[in-house]
């Protein structure tokens, strides 16, 4: 097993995913979060962060960039990318469905997070709902009988939807309750017993 080290600021944010998968697995890794007011004077190292961005994977010292690069490397290292070549590429596509959604929250999160200009409510109004009411229906009828998104177990498809969405679901709770399928899938991999004790010492964010 190589030696592997991932970097990201404090939060949860875009690595959070990767670390519930590794923890999920049992591999062990260095979990180095990086203080924001430090991140100005590192980021400048190609060795370690080739496009001065965050997160990234050291993989025995070897650089991997971008998180959705770094979770697809790491689900087939750490078993949850399916049994075949047919079912990663279901998982992948179920991925990306998953991922639609937060992509078009992005304006309305920037905002909200305090990282861009912009009337938060009225993001909340045209950007944030619409994409809720358009994308969320299709997810929650893609979670099977198994109660994970693929016939084959938990996948990092599950990892990356269910801590990603639990955030908004904290922020607005009432435009969740139509979706219990989707509460109950993020309730069931939070209790998953190879994630317990991980998430008792994770540290408090919101994101």
């Amino acid at each position: 097993m190589p030696n592997y080290e991932l970097l990201y600021f404090e939060f949860r944010g875009r690595a959070e995913a990767a670390r519930l998968v590794l923890n999920y697995a049992k591999v062990p890794f260095t979990d180095t979060r990086i203080p924001r007011e430090e991140w100005p004077s590192l980021k400048g190292d190609k060795s370690r962060f080739p496009y001065g961005q965050l997160p990234v994977l050291l993989i025995d010292g070897k650089p991997l960039a971008q998180s959705h690069a770094i979770l697809r490397y790491l689900a087939p290292e750490c078993g949850v990318a399916g049994r075949s070549r047919l079912e990663a590429a279901e998982i992948d596509e179920l991925y990306e469905v998953c991922r639609c959604f937060f992509d078009l929250i992005i304006p309305y999160l920037r905002v909200y997070l305090g990282f861009g200009a912009g009337d938060k409510e009225q993001l909340y109004k045209d950007v944030f709902l619409p994409a809720l009411d358009k994308e969320l229906p299709v997810i929650q009828e893609l979670i099977g009988e198994n109660g994970f998104f693929h016939p084959s177990g938990v996948t990092y498809t599950d990892f990356y939807f269910a801590d990603s969405i639990e955030a908004f679901v904290r922020m607005h709770p009432a435009d969740f309750e139509k979706f219990p399928k989707i509460l109950e899938h993020i309730k069931r991999i939070h209790q998953l017993p190879e994630l317990q004790e991980y998430l008792a010492k994770r540290p408090e964010h919101s994101f």
